[in-house]
């Protein structure tokens, strides 16, 4: 048997798009330094060649870990975004 699904409607919806636009732009902040550091020499090697398949890929699990990351231990950060960008 399968139960019913039931959703919640979030209390106020323009509070958490405001939520998300700001843990992206904190996941962006963080992707690229994620992004810097794993293109620097030290994480170079010659022992097994990347292709540009897994770059491209590697690229794109580091912006979602940025803004998993972003979302799920900056909030602090994130509400002072969120206060700086309130109406007075």
């Amino acid at each position: 048997m399968v139960s019913s699904v039931t959703f919640s409607r979030p209390t106020n919806y323009n509070n958490i798009k405001k939520e998300d636009a700001a843990a992206e732009l904190v996941g962006s902040v963080f992707s690229k330094v994620f992004k810097d550091m794993y293109n620097s020499e030290i994480f170079k090697s010659d022992l097994l060649p990347k292709s540009n398949t897994e770059k491209w890929f590697k690229e794109m699990l580091i912006d979602q870990y940025s803004i998993s990351i972003a979302k799920n231990n900056m909030k602090p950060l994130i509400n002072e975004i969120l206060k700086a960008y309130q109406k007075p």
